[in-house]
């Protein structure tokens, strides 16, 4: 890969690991166990993105359509989540996020914003600025290089092929 070393790969690795961990300790924290991160997930995904049928939502999760159809059961179960018929086609049926999901999504949220931001003011400034200025970069080569295409909400727009 050019311009890229080793340092950097690890770096981002390690940040990753950080990012993963601060939230899992707030889906633990916020649902004691009700909601596993692959839930959550799936949760987010629905209150963040909209409704969408289950086989989007697996492809989304980089499940399986058997693997997502229990875990959406298990969300309906638990109220978090509910099914609907697509008012176009019957044989499809929508899934989207109840207010009690959209609540635990809120507080996930909130929770990850603040532990970042504590986490934030430990840089020096020059740093911060740093990030500030190329993180934009970094969410482009995301949303450029996701297989689903699913970019995270506030991602910059893919240029059009023809432009890349």
């Amino acid at each position: 890969m050019p311009g890229s070393s080793e340092e950097l790969l690890d770096a981002m690795t390690e940040v990753s690991r950080h990012l993963l961990r601060l939230m899992t300790q707030c889906v633990d924290q916020l649902t004691e166990g009700e909601v596993s991160v692959t839930q959550y997930r799936a949760l987010a995904a629905l209150a963040l993105r909209g409704p969408r049928n289950a086989s989007v939502l697996a492809e989304e999760l980089v499940v399986g359509r058997p693997a997502a159809t229990k875990l959406v059961d298990r969300l309906v179960r638990r109220g978090l989540i509910k099914r609907r018929k697509h008012p176009a086609d019957r044989r499809q049926v929508i899934l989207e996020v109840t207010e009690r999901g959209r609540e635990i999504v809120r507080g996930v949220q909130q929770c990850r914003r603040r532990r970042l931001a504590r986490v934030l003011t430990e840089l020096e400034p020059g740093a911060r600025e740093a990030l500030t200025r190329d993180m934009p970069a970094l969410l482009e080569a995301f949303a450029l290089s996701s297989p689903s295409g699913v970019r995270a909400p506030g991602a910059a727009k893919p240029a059009p092929a023809a432009v890349r």
